[in-house]
């Protein structure tokens, strides 16, 4: 009998640098991105303005060293408020980054909303 081929391939076991991919992603999505990158550390810094003049700023942060960590963060903004959709989340795969984003229900909220077509004024 044939083995079964895999759903997935299983995340490395050490976090990659991914901002470029990360950086790529987000900018397809609408977002203006900030992308910096050296040997062993990388950070990409996003912007995406929703329908209602929400801010929402996302961070995916790389750093080689001992211990290797990739982590990523999404904030909004808004009437001079702020508040932590997620915090240092930890991500192996580009996969795990745009789950995380398009998982908040906030954010695809907001991003439904800016697709609808908007009423004549």
């Amino acid at each position: 009998m044939e083995e079964r081929a895999p759903y997935h391939t299983p995340a490395p076991k050490v976090p990659r640098n991914l901002a470029a991919r990360v950086a790529e992603w987000l900018h397809t999505q609408g977002f203006t991105v900030i992308e910096q990158q050296r040997d062993t550390l990388a950070m990409v810094i996003a912007q995406w303005k929703g329908p209602l003049g929400e801010r929402y700023d996302f961070t995916y942060s790389w750093a080689a060293g001992p211990v290797p960590e990739a982590t990523c963060q999404l904030r909004v903004s808004w009437l001079g408020m702020a508040m932590s959709l997620f915090t240092a989340q930890q991500v192996r795969r580009l996969r795990d980054v745009r789950l995380l984003l398009t998982g908040n229900v906030r954010y695809a909220n907001a991003r439904t909303l800016a697709t609808l077509p908007q009423p004549a004024r």
